[in-house]
């Protein structure tokens, strides 16, 4: 991938990082993004320890197959696996949109 692609979808995370958490919880929770050879991992961090560190579990990860974005979550096991209810698609944005909708409570506790 680009760099151009890259800082684009930094910004868009960026983007949606501030409205997804709004600046009353920030202390308590804060969502950031890594990138890795497989893909775009979204986490979510909470504070540990009385706060001086943070934790982080894994929500999503959506890699770039084939140009198009798949979106993946974890099994029990913590083993990446194709979400089937959302097929691939050129669009990053509308991957994370999909991930926010989420329809079957595979990513956000409610």
């Amino acid at each position: 991938m680009d760099s151009f692609t890259a800082r684009r979808l930094e910004a868009i995370l960026d983007g949606y990082f501030e409205v997804k958490v709004p600046p009353n919880v920030r202390s308590s929770v804060r969502l950031k993004y890594e990138w890795s050879g497989e893909g775009l991992t979204l986490l979510e961090e909470r504070p540990y320890s009385h706060g001086r560190t943070w934790i982080g579990s894994a929500i999503v990860q959506f890699r770039l197959e084939q140009n198009q974005w798949s979106v993946y979550a974890q099994n029990a096991n913590r083993e990446w696996g194709p979400v089937k209810s959302i097929a691939p698609h050129p669009d990053f944005e509308r991957q994370l949109e999909q991930v926010e909708l989420d329809r079957e409570g595979i990513f956000w506790v409610s």
